[in-house]
């Protein structure tokens, strides 16, 4: 086995949390610890790009946790025990000092036709730095119902009974409380003698160990100094295990210039990266964004309200027309409860994809924080144009906002604050899903 989880109380270290905390419930740990296992497996390093334009290796393991179960979740319709990362408001609580319970957020999609389901933006509208918290699992009472809180009613007022069976926080290890995460968690649960579970891993075949931490690279000094950053890459063949992903987050030197796949040049304002894809994925983005593939950039045609992707030696590539990048804009809106403040802060040079079983997925930075992006196949190339031109430059972005009818709000930039303060406590990864509807 790769990891083992250990309830606590089982333990030496943590029989101090079994007074405090519960076991699991019966019948599920089973189900965490092959989640936890896939994790311990699929962990790898990647590179974070900070404000100050130094980079750091963060091990990311609860992405291979979640992102399984999340979309076990969508397979099921959202009618499933098991919900990972369902952000909370806690303004609720911190100003009844506990009477009321923390409000999870909810999406506007109704999958079951009048129950909303849970909001799967990790910076949800709304959300007020230092009041967000994201737990890794809830486990519900009742399946069948959408609402994973304790409380009776939602932020937009809406009655609703206690679903909350146990919320389970697991620690990798070198995971500890962030800062005011323990007591923010017992607050969400409730009764969290009966209702909450600490798990700690045990890395029991050193699968952590095998992973090799790159060295952080510096913040660059001077303009001239700057050299190309490498972007998230994919290997071939892809990782001989039952995981959601490929092999990303190498470096393209350890493939060479010479590299007989496809090279993708991944663009921001100021850099380019290059991403070597599989061969399915490759064949799929060929096809439906041939433009990744070819030096170039998005060019708008305001007589034509079309969007053209021209190559640097000005041949035209691929376009979009305004309504085509709006219909697809409304879609992932939809499906994913992604907001234009979430979309501009993707760093496109930070982007890696691939494909499974009719399954998109786009790991991304926003701010310093690792996400994971979940879409129909169709809708991944018109993310990617969207992240391009928004990287384009101010003027671009602002054009495209205009095409795709976002209103854009006055004020502090709430996405950067509310990742700031996630960082503080101990949060550096979430998770954008396709709802399909």
């Amino acid at each position: 086995m790769g990891g083992t989880l250990q309830p606590a109380g089982s333990c030496e270290t943590i029989k101090e949390r079994q007074a405090k905390y519960a076991y699991l419930p019966p019948g599920t740990k089973g189900y965490l610890q092959e989640k936890v296992e896939t994790a311990l497996k699929t962990a790898r390093y990647i590179p974070v790009k900070l404000r100050d334009g130094s980079i750091i290796h963060r091990l990311i393991c609860q992405a291979g946790m979640s992102v399984p179960m999340i979309a076990e979740e969508k397979l099921w319709n959202w009618l499933f025990q098991y919900k990972a990362e369902v952000s909370f408001d806690m303004t609720p609580a911190d100003a009844t000092s506990g009477a009321l319970a923390p409000t999870p957020f909810l999406s506007d999609a109704k999958p079951q036709g009048s129950e909303r389901r849970r909001s799967l933006n990790p910076f949800p509208k709304g959300a007020t730095p230092g009041k967000l918290r994201r737990p890794d699992v809830i486990i519900v009472k009742n399946p069948e119902v959408l609402w994973p809180g304790r409380g009776n009613i939602d932020r937009e007022g809406g009655a609703h009974v206690d679903n909350l069976l146990r919320l389970v926080e697991v620690k990798f290890p070198g995971d500890d409380w962030g800062v005011g995460q323990e007591r923010a968690y017992q607050m969400i649960s409730g009764d969290f003698k009966t209702r909450m579970t600490v798990i700690d891993v045990s890395d029991c075949n050193g699968e952590l160990a095998k992973k090799i931490k790159p060295a952080p690279i510096p913040a660059p000094k001077t303009e001239d100094e700057k050299q190309r950053q490498t972007a998230p890459i994919r290997t071939v063949p892809a990782i001989p295990h039952y995981v959601w992903y490929e092999d990303w987050w190498q470096k393209a030197h350890e493939y060479g210039e010479e590299a007989e796949k496809a090279v993708a040049p991944i663009w921001d304002a100021v850099q380019r990266g290059y991403a070597y894809v599989s061969a399915e994925t490759s064949a799929y983005l060929h096809q439906h964004a041939a433009w990744m593939f070819t030096a170039g950039q998005w060019v708008r045609d305001k007589a034509s309200d079309t969007w053209t992707y021209v190559s640097e030696e000005g041949e035209k590539i691929y376009a979009y027309t305004s309504a085509q990048l709006k219909a697809g804009w409304d879609s992932i809106v939809r499906m994913t409860d992604m907001t234009w403040e979430v979309l501009k802060h993707i760093d496109w040079a930070q982007v890696g994809m691939t494909l499974l079983k009719g399954v998109a997925i786009a790991v991304a930075v926003v701010v310093g924080v690792v996400i994971v992006i979940l879409l129909l196949p169709e809708l991944i190339a018109i993310l990617a144009a969207l992240c391009a031109i928004i990287a384009a430059g101010v003027e671009a972005a602002a054009a495209l906002a205009v095409a795709l009818g976002v209103v854009i709000e006055a004020g502090a930039d709430a996405v950067a604050a509310l990742a700031a303060a996630l960082g503080e406590t101990g949060a550096t990864g979430g998770v954008l899903t396709a709802a399909g509807g």
